[in-house]
């Protein structure tokens, strides 16, 4: 009997699980959403979907992984999302509380992981995953493995300046994490209303600034083309570093599909190479893609 690795995926409220057989397969999945924003109810709920898979799959294995966006020891958590997690040791309370090894991984790196194994970058030597969403994070895989370097911070690009700004982009805008002019304040959700608000004095979410752009509204299309080339600087800064063979876009802001054509047309103004063989490609998501990503990582940390 194969044995089985389970990841969890803390997504605000909502904590999905995915269980992965070491055959490459994913055969039970479920979610739950908190009941409250206190770090007593996320670990009775992350107990209670161990035990469930447990249950059902009675080989899996007493190592998991998680996905989440805060509770990193020495990284801030973002503000608006679980307050529990804000100066959590996310790791050490998991295992006290499930008896378990627990690996930790951003949504970036989770993401990152699926998809090298069963997504949009199967079989690529070098994959980049760049999350975009509430926030930023990012995630490389060699060999589809994880690379977290020396410090484990491989991929925490949200909190890097925007590569190549022009002198508006210079304003000093705060980020959350203390720092100012980060990734996170320009290609994230918030970054993106921020923009269209600032214009209009009106706030849309993404869903209405991209039917406004395709109703031909002039300062919608401005944004989403300001995005465009945010993107395509901070991709092809990607590709100089890494030189990766696919580059995956996911979280909500990669449901626009324009930036599939726009994002690669940015790039020969700043790649280092003439001929460029990295492709962008949106990646193949789910609700459980992200646990999914964790379970792939379950599987690493037990080798």
């Amino acid at each position: 009997m194969p044995d089985m690795y389970i990841g969890l995926s803390i997504e605000n409220s909502l904590i999905n699980a995915a269980v992965l057989n070491d055959c490459g397969d994913f055969v039970w999945q479920d979610s739950h959403s908190l009941d409250h924003d206190k770090i007593s109810n996320l670990l009775e709920i992350c107990g209670a979907l161990v035990a469930n898979a447990a249950k059902a799959h009675p080989n899996l294995s007493q190592s998991i992984a998680v996905s989440a966006q805060g509770g990193f020891i020495g990284q801030p958590s973002p503000p608006d999302g679980l307050k529990c997690l804000a100066g959590t040791d996310l790791k050490a309370n998991l295992q006290a509380s499930l008896g378990r090894a627990v690996a930790l991984a951003s949504p970036g790196q989770a993401l990152a992981l699926y998809e090298s194994r069963f997504g949009a970058a199967k079989d690529s030597a070098v994959a980049c995953a760049l999350y975009l969403d509430n926030h930023v994070f990012g995630g490389v895989t060699f060999g589809q493995k994880l690379w977290r370097g020396a410090n484990r911070i491989v991929g925490a690009w949200g909190h890097t300046p925007l590569a190549w700004p022009v002198p508006h982009e210079l304003d000093g805008r705060d980020c959350w994490c203390g720092r100012t002019g980060c990734l996170d304040c320009f290609l994230s959700l918030g970054g993106l209303e921020t923009e269209y608000h600032n214009i209009t004095q009106t706030r849309l979410d993404i869903k209405a600034i991209a039917a406004a752009a395709n109703a031909n509204d002039l300062v919608a299309s401005s944004v989403l083309q300001v995005l465009d080339d945010r993107i395509g600087r901070t991709t092809a800064m990607i590709i100089n570093m890494f030189d990766p063979d696919v580059i995956i876009l996911g979280g909500r802001l990669a449901g626009l599909d324009r930036l599939y054509q726009n994002v690669p047309r940015k790039w020969p103004g700043y790649l280092l190479v003439e001929r460029n063989e990295t492709k962008l490609q949106k990646a193949n998501q789910d609700v459980f893609t992200l646990a999914k990503g964790a379970a792939c990582l379950a599987i690493d940390s037990t080798i």
